[in-house]
């Protein structure tokens, strides 16, 4: 396989650059640049199956790189400092970001992944709606079920619910996706949209409930349901509910 490496920083070039040597004899780092007017033309003449990008470039943000390939043909690994915003973004857009500092096993990981899963559909989507979410307070999320890659709005999903190990969204459009990861893991994304875990199976968007009944120890949501509230929930959702 053939890759870039776009980034401005000699010591983290020269860690990637080891690791590879080291871990991957089939990959070869065709270039390296550190700007996005090189890193472009780069892409441009090497025609990498991947690449790793500096999110913030001395010349600008690394993204903006993306804009020039409307239909990319190779894999973004982001290499990102710290942001939380940028870290949210990047997660739900379920596209493969480093955080610095790494370490040799964070980028042997994303590689694998890389190699493991070479197609290329619905990279355009995925870097669409990271870049929505990061320029934008309506943040979207990436759902992938059997057969489609789903972009959706935070704001209208009501609840998901666990199923073993698959994780069913219920939308305000009385869609429903499937998706084959767990609920813990939407738990902690979506944790700081309004989102609170009422019971080991349910989570639910704040926004959506139009009562709680004590004695019964459930919810009402504006779609109809009813969901139950586990004992060791109830008070955390009555202290979210009155901060609301």
């Amino acid at each position: 396989m053939n890759c870039l490496i776009i980034e401005d920083n000699n010591n983290t070039v020269a860690m990637l650059q080891g690791i590879i040597t080291d871990n991957f004899p089939n990959v070869t780092v065709s270039g390296i640049s550190s700007s996005i007017n090189e890193g472009v033309n780069l892409i441009k003449q090497k025609q990498p199956e991947f690449i790793f990008l500096d999110v913030n470039l001395d010349d600008g943000e690394g993204f903006s790189i993306l804009n020039q390939f409307p239909n990319p043909k190779f894999k973004v690994i982001f290499i990102t400092s710290y942001s939380k915003y940028a870290v949210e973004a990047f997660k739900f857009s379920a596209l493969d970001f480093i955080l610095k500092p790494f370490s040799p096993k964070d980028i042997i990981t994303a590689m694998n992944k890389v190699i493991m899963n070479q197609n290329q559909e619905n990279q355009k989507e995925k870097l669409n709606t990271f870049i929505h979410n990061y320029n934008s307070q309506n943040k979207k999320i990436v759902l992938s079920d059997a057969e489609n890659l789903h972009v959706i709005s935070i704001e209208n999903i009501i609840y998901a619910s666990s199923e073993n190990s698959y994780t069913i969204f219920k939308l305000k459009n009385k869609e429903e996706i499937v998706v084959s990861k767990s609920l813990k893991s939407f738990d902690e994304k979506l944790a700081s949209f309004h989102f609170i875990r009422i019971h080991q199976r349910y989570l639910v968007n704040l926004d959506f409930i139009e009562k709680f009944h004590k004695k019964n120890e459930e919810i009402l949501l504006s779609n109809g349901h009813t969901l139950p509230v586990s004992k060791t929930k109830k008070e955390v959702l009555i202290s979210a509910l009155k901060n609301l």
